[in-house]
């Protein structure tokens, strides 16, 4: 007996002694456990997702205790963010049937509703919206999920279905939300009176605070006219590294729906900001195309992203303006894309088509970049040159910027010094030209041989600059806009009297007037897509002639898009035909024009000339047809 109290004091002793140890490793695992899920939180806030997965997922394997709801809660929020939205949904299933009433319940329906946005899904993505909003009493997540509601209640929620939850909605707050959405839609419809009597449903106390702005303007808007509503959308970059362009564009945009409403018709337009990124490029494609009410889109602005847009807009139906791009082939990826600036291939073109038929000239130079720009440019300019029989006389290209244009400017001299010598075919070897008369009369020996004296120089072509020289009859120079300064100084160093055939990189009035450069071009023409015949803009609001040319050519854009709208019914494939049949249209900067020969291309270019400090109007190519411009009679 006394050994088993003694074993038995042993043991627990022992215990005593291993209680403290399990504590601190419980402890340990613990907080192990909440700094790793806080790392969890950091990455998913900062937009790693994939680091974020990685650390839930080994999290979730080792059983983290009473973090297991909040790090499954978070997985489906990644994995959502890392558009693997069957995988998403089957962790939200899951934690529903494991966790019913778990306080994050409402998080996972309002990411359920997220995911079926970015699915095109909207009816059930308000459904889940409603149902998150009704599970939480915290003031924060409900403004989190309002904000999101009153985007979808925009996006054609069929009244069948609205009526349908109005019937079964128990809650007073949601059930006004329900016929705020029915109201919106009448109101879309250009129902005004079947508007004001669904908003009699409606005690004004039982409109949620952050509902109550709507709610004040589709009472008004049962006031007025019953007219239908017409909506498009607008993909522009207002965050990342060209956020000050894509805000310049929107402010043309806004500005244009403002001064010219459509007669009988409300216009809405929906603002994507696309970051700069080409994924959000493509989440705004996908989304808005699926969303019937928006009858074409803009945008995006940059290269790589419009191509993107080109190739995400193949499967739909919608029509997509693209409005600033020059790359060859757009429209070839898709019937419904509208390119409204002219391709490369057009711009080079147009511009042999203008130097030969227009200026009449035939010795012709060529310089340019050799970049993707300068080479298409120059291909095309070269090919309808041979179209119209005739070969450039020299072809010379700089690589970066041209700080020094040395070597590709003696070389056109020398093509130039070339011409002068086979143009006086009657010259014999002694430099001479005897005409029959002078024969008659008696000649000293000084002007039969021309001899010079000591301190005349001898001109050769590799050490006559100072000679001015005009057997080239023009050069063709398409140039970035940042190279301006650089060639327009070193030209007049070379005197070659000549025309010069530039593009809209020459269209810096401000670089152009320097004396350095300006009073000595002698003839500068340039074929460009824009000329600002307005004065829209006011002094204060931007200054940089980027984001000027970029306000216009959102103005402008939308300008077009207003006028197909108010002329054809509200569908988008009458929207497309309309917009590829416009013959002419002339806005505040940008022209338009579009024939059967290049479906849905722009091919209409602007001619203008420099003179006296500024660029007059020449004309404008609508087709392969040059259309004066016209005169104010004095």
């Amino acid at each position: 007996m006394l050994r088993l109290n003694k074993l038995c004091q042993i043991v627990l002793a022992v215990s005593f002694l291993l209680l403290p140890l399990e504590a601190n490793q419980n402890w340990f695992k613990t907080r192990m456990v909440k700094d790793q899920f806080e790392k969890a939180v950091m990455h998913y806030n900062e937009g790693r997702y994939a680091v974020a997965e990685t650390i839930l997922n080994k999290l979730l394997s080792n059983n983290p205790g009473k973090y297991t709801t909040a790090s499954t809660m978070l997985l489906m929020k990644t994995t959502a963010h890392l558009g693997r939205y069957d995988e998403a949904k089957a962790v939200g299933r899951e934690f529903l049937e494991s966790y019913p009433s778990s306080r994050y319940t409402a998080e996972i329906y309002q990411t359920f509703g997220d995911i079926f946005i970015e699915e095109g899904l909207y009816e059930s993505a308000y459904r889940m919206y409603l149902r998150a909003r009704g599970m939480s009493a915290d003031e924060g997540f409900i403004q989190k999920v309002d904000k999101r509601i009153k985007k979808t209640l925009t996006l054609n929620i069929p009244p069948n279905v609205i009526e349908e939850l109005i019937s079964l909605e128990p809650d007073i707050y949601s059930r006004s939300i329900l016929i705020l959405t029915k109201a919106y839609e009448e109101i879309y419809e250009g129902k005004p009176d079947e508007c004001a009597l669904t908003l009699s449903q409606i005690e004004p106390d039982q409109v949620p605070d952050s509902y109550f702005s709507l709610y004040e303007q589709l009472l008004l808007a049962s006031y007025r006219p019953g007219n239908p509503t017409l909506s498009f959308a607008v993909i522009v970059p207002l965050s990342g590294e060209n956020r000050d362009w894509g805000k310049s564009f929107l402010k043309g945009v806004q500005e244009s729906v403002n001064l010219n409403p459509v007669r009988g018709k409300n216009i809405s337009y929906i603002i994507y900001d696309n970051r700069s990124r080409a994924i959000e490029t493509i989440h705004a494609i996908r989304t808005l195309s699926r969303d019937p009410k928006v009858l074409a889109l803009i945008g995006p602005l940059t290269d790589p992203n419009a191509l993107i847009a080109a190739c995400s807009i193949a499967n739909t139906n919608i029509p997509l303006l693209i409005p600033n791009s020059m790359q060859n082939g757009l429209t070839s990826l898709s019937d419904y894309i509208i390119q409204l600036n002219s391709n490369l291939d057009t711009r080079g073109r147009l511009a042999a088509e203008y130097a030969v038929r227009y200026l009449g000239l035939k010795n012709i130079a060529i310089l340019a970049p050799a970049d993707e720009m300068g080479q298409t440019l120059t291909d095309a300019f070269v090919q309808e040159l041979d179209q119209l029989g005739v070969s450039p006389v020299i072809v010379e290209w700089y690589s970066g910027t041209p700080e020094n244009l040395r070597r590709q400017f003696r070389a056109i001299r020398k093509a130039a010094w070339a011409l002068q010598t086979k143009a006086r075919p009657n010259e014999d070897l002694l430099g001479i030209e005897i005409d029959s008369l002078d024969a008659m009369f008696d000649i000293s020996v000084e002007d039969f041989f021309d001899i010079q004296t000591d301190d005349e120089e001898t001109l050769s072509p590799s050490d006559s600059d100072k000679v001015v020289l005009e057997t080239i009859d023009g050069i063709y120079m398409p140039i970035r806009p940042e190279d301006l300064s650089y060639v327009g100084t070193q030209l007049p160093m070379y005197n070659l009297n000549t025309v010069i055939i530039g593009n809209e990189g020459w269209q810096n009035l401000d670089v152009l007037n320097q004396e350095s450069i300006g009073p000595h071009l002698k003839r500068l023409v340039l074929i460009t897509d824009h000329f600002v015949r307005g004065n829209l803009i006011e002094p204060r609001m931007m200054e940089d002639p980027e984001y000027q040319l970029s306000f216009y050519q959102g103005f402008d854009s939308a300008q077009l898009l207003l006028t197909a709208l108010g002329s054809t019914v509200p569908k988008r494939e009458a929207l497309l035909k309309r917009l590829a049949t416009i013959d002419e249209y002339r806005g505040s900067a940008y022209m338009y024009s579009f024939a059967e020969t290049e479906p849905n291309l722009n091919t209409a270019l602007q001619v203008i000339q420099y003179d006296r400090y500024q660029f007059g109007e020449v004309g404008f190519f609508k087709g392969d047809s040059l259309v004066q411009a016209q005169v104010p009679a004095p």
